[in-house]
């Protein structure tokens, strides 16, 4: 009896030996990882591009938003102790992770009684943010080195993120990780490589913790340098995973390649997943976003909408005319495209086998014609098609109109622009 204890307890003992290991291998998510640093990365000072709004503002406190509606400050009261010119100035963005614009706080270093809320909308840059939780707000010190500093509030139903501080600087939107690129347009069977980057230094347990401020004087963020980016540490990464036309290779931990299909219909859209290891609950992703352009497609926006890009018929040339037409009226009306000549800018005109801009869609039209006032007659509307290749079987450009006729009337109350690549025809 006394043999068959030993024995078991022996057992025992190899059982839970041999175990150990396992459970590190299970829990090496969250253990440690090779080593990676981030070096501060210098940049340079923004440059102004656009107009400064400015408010006075005094101890009673105060709000101020720029001109495009993407950032405000609100100023409570107590911060300033006597009446100070505030201004917002749009620059150059300079941060490596940067998205969308970066504004100027003035007076530039200006340091507060009490915390200033800069709230920032990332309602126009929702497809390049990247993953919600490790979004915020970042500032560029004295050294020229951008500090990301988080968020103190996020909400994704205004698509706004905030934060507290008691200076004022240059400041942007970045997010700490992301893939790169965000997005991208492909030829069928172009390859792209997508990686998972890092932008500053993470430790597991505070990737997705908001960097919450307490200041206790000026210039003491809690946060991080952002610098050159690094692959993100693989103890991050759980998956890869491709929708859509194409395939999916993996080539590292951190980085996969993808090749767009040999042909397409028009455009096609493919998207690459990449899902993070957390150490909270939840599901938490990276996307990169494809667009596979075929052999014929045309890409027209409206009056500065958002491109909608549709399959594009032969352009036929018939003598010195080149004729492009999209098939079954896809992309929400008849289109048609026409010019006289080969390659360069071609400017619009009222000959019947001149250059053209049609789009009828349902119950309107936009044509390349206006009437400017009553009374008056047809004019050509402004702008070229500029075509850039005509080789190869391929016929590529791009168009831009302005005082684009709406109508049966002609008026001229919009704008159009675009781009195309079609097969070419010649009779």
């Amino acid at each position: 009896m006394k043999n068959s204890f030993k024995r078991i307890s022996c057992y025992l003992l190899i059982a839970v030996v041999m175990y150990l290991p396992l459970a590190c291998e299970r829990g090496d998510a969250g253990g440690p990882d090779e080593p990676f640093t981030i070096a501060p990365l210098v940049r340079p000072t923004g440059a102004s591009n656009g107009t400064a709004v400015t408010k006075t503002i005094g101890p009673a406190g105060g709000s101020l938003q720029s001109q495009d509606g993407k950032i405000s400050i609100e100023v409570p009261q107590g911060a300033l102790t006597s009446n100070t010119t505030v201004g917002i100035e749009p620059v150059s963005n300079t941060n490596i992770a940067g998205i969308g614009a970066a504004f100027r706080l003035t007076p530039h270093g200006q340091v507060f009684s009490k915390p200033v809320t800069i709230t920032y909308s990332w309602a126009s840059y929702a497809d390049s943010v990247g993953l919600l939780q490790t979004l915020g707000l970042a500032y560029q010190m004295a050294d020229g080195v951008w500090k990301f500093v988080g968020a103190d509030s996020f909400s994704s139903q205004s698509k706004t993120v905030s934060f507290k501080t008691t200076h004022f600087s240059d400041w942007s939107l970045m997010n700490r990780i992301s893939l790169s690129p965000y997005k991208a347009e492909l030829e069928t069977g172009q390859k792209q490589t997508i990686k998972a980057m890092i932008f500053t230094e993470a430790d597991w347990d505070n990737l997705f913790v908001p960097l919450v401020n307490n200041p206790g004087g000026p210039y003491n963020e809690p946060g991080y340098p952002v610098g050159t980016p690094a692959p993100l540490p693989s103890r991050f990464i759980k998956s890869w995973e491709l929708t859509g036309p194409g395939d999916l290779t993996r080539a590292t931990q951190q980085t996969v390649e993808y090749t767009a299909p040999a042909s397409v219909n028009g455009t096609a859209s493919a998207t690459v997943t990449m899902e993070l290891n957390s150490p909270v609950a939840g599901t938490f992703l990276l996307v990169s976003n494809i667009s596979i352009l075929g052999d014929g497609w045309i890409e027209l926006s409206i009056n500065g909408s958002a491109p909608v890009r549709f399959p594009a018929s032969p352009v036929v040339k018939m003598g010195s005319r080149y004729i492009l037409a999209n098939p079954e009226d896809e992309g929400g009306g008849h289109f048609l495209l026409t010019w006289n000549g080969e390659l360069g800018s071609h400017p619009y005109d009222l000959a019947a086998d001149g250059t053209h801009f049609h789009f009828l869609p349902p119950g309107t039209g936009y044509n390349s014609m206006y009437i400017p006032g009553p009374d008056m007659p047809l004019r050509p509307s402004d702008g070229t098609v500029n075509v850039t290749k005509l080789s190869n079987g391929i016929a590529e450009g791009s168009f831009t109109v302005t005082n684009v006729g709406v109508g049966t009337q002609f008026r001229p109350e919009a704008t159009a622009s675009g781009r195309f690549k079609a097969k070419l025809f010649v009779r």
